[in-house]
């Protein structure tokens, strides 16, 4: 018998060739932002603990790319001379870094991934108050018949301040390249920052895009103690906790989309408030408005998304010092549904969507009323309904008090006749020739035109005044 020692260590094809194939470009360049939103969170760890309303005030991230070339650059406190190595290795070994503070990276792999995804060509630099370290990914480096990992480090001493990271790509992959040279991608990257930052956002991180500042896109609930206010659930799960709000954000009669759309001071368009749920794990945004069986949508007693729904938002929110206890994919972009945490969540906001999808049942064609009661409501940004609601959140039966919950309150339904449906079809030219007699243009909606002969002939039978 022959015994043989091989090789088992990675592959550098694997790692700079195929790896970044899992991600797109606009998560490669997310997973960058998260790099720097771990360094805020590092730095204001204690306002966190303290639940200031703005702990990220005056630190930023700001992007900067074209054609030619790529750059993202923080003041959130560099990477400290004694983590450096840990942070450019791919893969973490130590998992207890940063399991004190509420970050969202596990793995070790985000940011590595994200410069091979971009560039050819990458320098990192680094300024903290213990050293700066600059490193270069060069091309001979990304060689993927390449199969040495060493890189050199150039360390200098610190800086008294302007501590944070700098990555600039100095040769774009080709695709990268027209890929930022297009219009579409920044518009669709301004709104996926403006959703699922939004939160860090309100907490004062700034977030800079070829010289635009982002503006947030939060979620909002309708609020007014005597007549509308959320479905509110708090819950522990292991060492994560957990925290769902159900509620309604806008009035329940559809509204013109460009009406809702929001436009930022830098004339940037972030579209309108979106129903459904989002999910978020640290700050994070990791689901936004969803309206599939991942958050309960059309599970159980729960109905499947509607446009009847239009005015249901809702958010389950995530926290732990241990960013390997959330339930979210590498890739931050998935979750796990089969988590136990994630059950705990799912199955409170799906008790909150039942709640509200009920209630739009019931006030269906009866909207007039409580239109009004909701648009007159104030709107309530998540903290504003916790800070409200917490207080008065009463144990859950069975959870041994690791879980509390607050019930909606919702507009009362204006009580009248049961309403019948009327639905009937005819020629189009019919339709059209009716809706010129009615003094109607000839590409009315049928159910206009339908509706204006019934009322036109109610009045005349005096059923109606």
């Amino acid at each position: 018998m022959t015994i043989r020692t091989i090789e088992a260590g990675p592959s550098k094809r694997f790692f700079v060739e195929m790896l970044p194939r899992d991600i797109s470009l606009e998560h490669a360049v997310l997973d960058l932002i998260d790099n720097s939103l771990d360094g805020a969170i590092r730095q204001r760890i204690d306002k966190i603990r303290l639940n200031h309303p703005a702990p990220y005030q005056d630190l930023f991230c700001e992007l900067s790319f074209s054609a030619d070339s790529f750059e993202i650059k923080d003041n959130c406190g560099g990477i400290p001379a004694d983590r450096i190595e840990a942070a450019l290795k791919l893969g973490r070994d130590d998992p207890s870094i940063d399991n004190d503070k509420p970050t969202i990276g596990m793995y070790g792999i985000g940011m590595k991934r994200s410069i091979f995804k971009i560039g050819a060509d990458s320098t990192v630099i680094s300024r903290s108050t213990s050293a700066t370290t600059r490193v270069h990914y060069d091309r001979a480096w990304m060689d993927p018949g390449n199969p040495s990992w060493t890189l050199d480090l150039d360390e200098t001493a610190p800086v008294r301040d302007g501590h944070g990271v700098t990555i600039v790509a100095n040769e774009l992959w080709p695709n990268i390249s027209r890929t930022f040279s297009s219009k579409s991608f920044f518009d669709d990257l301004v709104r996926t920052i403006s959703r699922y930052y939004a939160y860090v956002i309100e907490k004062g991180f700034s977030i800079i895009v070829n010289g635009k500042r982002i503006p947030a896109l939060p979620i909002e609930f309708r609020f007014d103690e005597r007549n509308v206010s959320p479905f509110y659930y708090e819950a522990t799960s292991g060492d994560v906790s957990v925290r769902v709000i159900v509620g309604l954000f806008r009035k329940l009669t559809k509204e013109d989309e460009r009406e809702e759309a929001i436009t930022s001071n830098d004339g940037l368009e972030t579209g309108g408030l979106r129903a459904g749920i989002t999910v978020v794990c640290n700050d994070r945004v990791i689901k936004y408005a969803d309206t599939s069986a991942v958050t309960g949508w059309g599970m159980g007693a729960v109905p499947r998304y509607h446009p009847q729904f239009r005015s249901i938002a809702g958010i389950i929110i995530f926290e732990s010092d241990d960013a390997r206890t959330l339930p979210v994919s590498t890739t931050k972009g998935a979750l796990d549904l089969d988590d136990g945490t994630y059950v705990v969540g799912l199955n409170a906001v799906m008790e909150g969507i039942k709640i509200f999808t009920d209630y739009t049942n019931k006030a269906k064609g009866r909207e007039e009323t409580t239109d009004a009661v909701i648009d007159s409501a104030q709107k309530y940004s998540i903290s504003q309904v916790t800070n409200t609601l917490r207080s008065s959140a009463r144990v859950v039966r069975n959870s041994k008090g690791a879980a509390k919950k607050v019930t909606a309150t919702l507009p009362t339904i204006e009580q009248r006749n049961p309403i019948g449906r009327i639905a009937f079809t005819r020629d189009k030219s019919e339709i059209e020739r009716v809706a010129e007699l009615l003094g109607l243009s000839p590409s009315e909606k049928p159910g206009v035109v339908g509706e204006q002969v019934w009322t036109d002939l109610a009045r005349k039978l005096r059923v109606i005044d």
